[in-house]
């Protein structure tokens, strides 16, 4: 056994109110002295002491980094994503809180109101002269007026001008207008009689002209190309010539003359029509001849008594559906290749996400491949397709809107106002945008989400607004005299 244990003893102890861990060892620890010690943790060069709450300050200031970086990368990415919006025809720029009137200004006609040269341009004679006045999108302050021609004058016609919207960018703005003609008096006019028509090209930056030209032939239609005009005129042997002309100057740089009459004999009334459908220039009439915008050259023509309708595809290839023989695809050299049921839809606004060729079959629409023609899916409805965005199939008819989605024709949402709208949605590409009505005779502009239809907000629609319309991304009410921008 062992003897009893020595009785426990305290020992004073003195502490050092440092962190110098490189501080002399105390006497008889056995630690050599070091001449020079290596920083230890907490320390920098030359042993230098850090705070302990460095390492996480420093994972913060990594933290806070990268969020900065990602914010950044992603507001680009938005900012990127509303320019290609506000770029495609049809939409308009994307809206971050519930949009104000900005401006007014005289707009009248179809085509009263556009965007060039980063202006939007309103087309009225409200001075009783036919003007051009370029705004700013934002304010609405006039940057420059082109006086075009008087309204009407004591004995002429009176004059409507239109300037049909140019592609986007585009330095050129073109305006035409059939001069006016003397009335002698109320005896119905033939159709050789017609006044010629004028063409005036306009700078965007400043409204000046940059030329003016004549077509002396009775005019059946003129449609913009580019920086061009597609014009169909008929000739005195009733056939008709279709012509592309520079919008500046009228030269041609290609001529079609129509293999068949389609001038109704003995009337006043000119029967053919002129449409583009992307990259094909359609003659209608009697019979349908379809032309390649750039060459001229032919791509398909349809016999004496079969209508065509045209919707373009990618690529220069398109769609026609014929009144005999239905619906076919088409390269874009114009060899026809498989059939497809339905006549094909032409989109208000397509930022060429969806990838399918939408055709309406009367009570059912259908998503066909635009390559193999078969069905992708099909959707019973009595609604139209307006627009595609974002893989999204937005329709509208009479007093209801829904979306669907592209791949699969699954319907998203549907709303059903109660009250016909009185025209057709647009979208920002986040929002659709659609007229439902606010108490007796009035209506609001609602917002609803794309892929949800939540209502997101609604404001008050000005008195008499006949239509929505995206212009160069800027969002348009427009009435019977005025072009309304909201934003």
């Amino acid at each position: 056994m062992t003897g009893p244990r020595p009785a426990a003893r305290m020992q004073l102890v003195e502490l050092a109110d440092t962190d110098d861990e490189d501080a002399p060892a105390p006497a008889g620890d056995g630690a050599r002295p070091s001449a020079t010690a290596a920083p230890g943790p907490g320390r920098g060069p030359g042993g230098t002491a850090f705070p302990r709450w460095w390492p996480a300050a420093l994972a913060l200031l990594v933290v806070v980094a990268g969020a900065v970086v990602a914010t950044h990368v992603v507001t680009r990415a938005a900012a990127a994503r509303a320019d290609a919006i506000a770029g495609l025809p049809g939409f308009v720029r994307p809206l971050d809180a519930p949009p104000a009137e900005l401006w007014r200004a005289p707009a009248v006609g179809r085509t009263g109101v556009l965007a060039a040269g980063g202006h939007v341009l309103g087309v009225a004679d409200a001075t009783g002269t036919w003007e051009v006045r370029a705004h700013d999108p934002r304010t609405g302050a006039v940057r420059w007026t082109a006086e075009l021609v008087a309204t009407s004058g004591a004995g002429f016609d009176s004059v409507a001008v239109t300037c049909p919207p140019g592609p986007a960018g585009s330095a050129v703005v073109l305006c035409r207008w059939t001069q006016p003609r003397v009335v002698y008096s109320r005896a119905r006019e033939t159709v050789a009689s017609v006044p010629p028509t004028r063409v005036v090209g306009l700078a965007a930056a400043d409204g000046t002209v940059l030329g003016t030209w004549d077509v002396t032939d009775p005019l059946v239609g003129a449609r913009r190309v580019g920086d061009d005009l597609v014009v169909a005129t008929v000739q005195p042997d009733r056939h008709v010539r279709v012509e592309r002309r520079s919008g500046v100057d009228g030269d041609v740089l290609w001529s079609h003359r129509s293999a068949d009459v389609l001038v109704t004999p003995g009337s006043s009334r000119v029967d053919p029509s002129l449409s583009v459908a992307g990259g094909v220039v359609v003659l209608g009439g009697e019979a349908t001849t379809v032309l390649d915008a750039a060459s001229g050259g032919l791509v398909a023509h349809g016999a004496a008594g079969r209508q065509l309708v045209v919707a373009p595809l990618p690529d220069g290839r398109f769609a026609t559906w014929a009144s005999v023989g239905g619906a076919h695809l088409h390269d874009a050299d114009g060899s026809r290749g498989v059939p497809v049921p339905g006549v094909p839809v032409r989109l208000a606004a397509d930022d060429g996400t969806v990838g399918v060729l939408l055709t309406d079959l009367g009570n059912r629409v259908a998503a066909l491949d635009p390559d193999a023609g078969s069905t992708v899916w099909e959707l019973v409805t009595s609604y139209s397709p307006v627009a595609t965005v974002d893989g999204t199939v937005v329709l509208w008819g009479g007093a209801a809107l829904a979306v669907v989605d592209a791949r699969d024709g699954t319907p998203l949402w549907e709303h059903r106002t109660g009250d016909a709208m009185p025209f057709a949605p647009v979208t920002d590409g986040r929002l659709v945008l659609a007229a439902e009505p606010d108490g007796a005779d009035r209506w609001a502009l609602t917002a609803r989400g794309l892929r949800d239809g939540v209502r997101v907000w609604a404001v008050p629609l000005p008195a008499g607004v006949t239509s929505l319309e995206g212009v160069g991304g800027t969002l348009v009410a427009r009435t019977e005299t005025e072009a309304v921008v909201l934003g």
